[in-house]
């Protein structure tokens, strides 16, 4: 067998295999008898079939057979004595390839190989270590948002509506002196800084007391959704049917027993709400870190070529997340459009994350990285499971679960390789608040 390969495009190479005639030969004879074996026509007994006229009604099939065999008994052996790493399927051209039963084959196969870069020091990259801590006053903030969301509107007499509280109106718009679709509403529930309405729509119920029936005019913007609207000067009528104010509860016993604290304490209510936050915190700052040390790493070897498998994956899961968050929000996804989840969309994405993988594979061979150590493991078993009652029960379940169990090992694994890298990449510290920390999760 002789074998020559040739460089292409990127990562691609060109492998020309020539198989002697006398294995030629034997692949034929043995796909002949193959055939036969099976082979059915009227007037002959099955495997007594003569071998012109089952060459005449089968030849094709015994030719296709022979090249199977030729190829898979050869390409890969080829590969391998030559030691080309490939990934992917190869692809065969037998274009040029003539089979002659008596006559040496040659056949082309394309096939696109590792790329095996050279790490850089990860000294050079420029970034920090993340501090961060939960503070008093994170928890005194978290209540607070916590009283807002139990918050209840009560109605206000002869109260003038102010930035925060709820209007109830009626509403009538013009343009031109005529009604518009859309622009009519009844008992409309507005609420000042939060409700998205047309500029200087808001503003102008401010001041007004329930009761209050007014005009007020503003200007559609010029990138306004309705076609129709864009740009216009339009009026509405005003009707102020009620105001009322957000009232936030006390904290107290019955407040604090609504979060599962079954003592009724503020002490207790305060200790859990700390655990609770500092798993967020650590989970947001190993994000973080994640995050900012990947896209050092890519800035830091910049573009190189990968194989396309590995980008033909990354487009695959990119479309299938996107795909399961619609789902998750109720939306149907059978009849997308084609824009919406065509590979170019993610193309870009999907090859810097290619990159990324191969850049992390080739730290964690260098490193001796095989897989996640228990440390790891156990780490992040710890932060799902802390956040139940029974944290033993869940991490058994989680074990016992091999897909489960399986993205745990991969998230630790990961982070393993991060925490590797950040012990030599680190330049000093960064101090962060919890709400930095959250907000950059979000």
């Amino acid at each position: 067998m002789q074998v020559s390969i040739e460089n292409k495009e990127g990562l691609k190479r060109l492998v020309t295999v020539t198989v002697p005639a006398e294995d030629v030969k034997k692949a034929y004879e043995k796909s002949f008898r193959d055939v036969a074996k099976k082979a059915r026509i009227d007037g002959f007994r099955k495997g007594h079939i003569p071998a012109k006229i089952l060459e005449a009604q089968f030849g094709s099939q015994i030719i296709s057979e022979a090249y199977d065999d030729l190829i898979n008994a050869t390409l890969f052996k080829a590969l391998e004595e030559n030691k080309v790493e490939f990934v992917g399927r190869p692809e065969i051209d037998l274009a040029k390839a003539s089979f002659d039963k008596s006559k040496e084959l040659t056949y082309n196969a394309t096939v696109e190989v590792e790329n095996h870069i050279e790490l850089k020091p990860f000294e050079e990259l420029n970034v920090q270590k993340i501090k961060a801590e939960v503070t008093e006053a994170d928890i005194d903030k978290m209540i607070e948002n916590l009283r807002q969301q139990q918050a209840q509107w009560q109605v206000k007499d002869d109260t003038a509506v102010a930035d925060g509280m709820m209007a109830k109106i009626d509403f009538t718009g013009r343009t031109g002196g005529e009604e518009f679709e859309g622009g009519k509403a009844t008992d409309f529930s507005l609420v000042i800084g939060r409700t998205q309405m047309i500029p200087g729509f808001s503003e102008q119920i401010v001041g007004h007391k329930a009761g209050d029936k007014f005009t007020i005019q503003v200007k559609f913007p010029d990138d306004y959704h309705a076609e129709n609207l864009k740009g216009k000067d339009a009026e509405f009528d005003i009707v102020v049917n009620s105001v009322s104010e957000s009232v936030k509860p006390e904290v107290n016993e019955d407040f604090v027993k609504l979060f599962g604290v079954k003592d009724g304490t503020i002490e207790t209510f305060r200790k859990d709400l700390r655990k609770n936050m500092e798993r967020e915190l650590s989970r947001g700052v190993d994000t973080l870190t994640r995050d900012n040390l990947f896209k050092a790493l890519g800035e830091q070897y910049g573009d190189f070529d990968v194989p396309s498998l590995y980008v033909n994956m990354e487009i695959r899961r990119l479309r299938d997340n996107m795909l399961n968050r619609m789902r998750s929000y109720g939306m149907k996804v059978n009849k997308l459009p084609d824009n919406l989840v065509s590979d170019d969309k993610f193309k870009d994405e999907a090859l810097k994350s290619a990159r990324l993988g191969v850049i992390l594979r080739a730290i964690a061979d260098k490193s001796g990285i095989k897989e996640a150590s228990k440390e790891f493991v156990e780490k992040h078993l710890n932060l799902i499971a802390d956040a139940y009652e029974d944290p033993e029960e869940v991490k058994k379940q989680i074990r016992g679960d091999k897909e489960q169990f399986e993205n745990v090992k991969n998230i630790a694994y990961e982070d393993e390789i991060v925490a590797h890298v950040m012990a030599k990449a680190s330049k000093g510290d960064k101090q962060m608040s919890f709400d930095e920390i959250i907000t950059n999760r979000q």
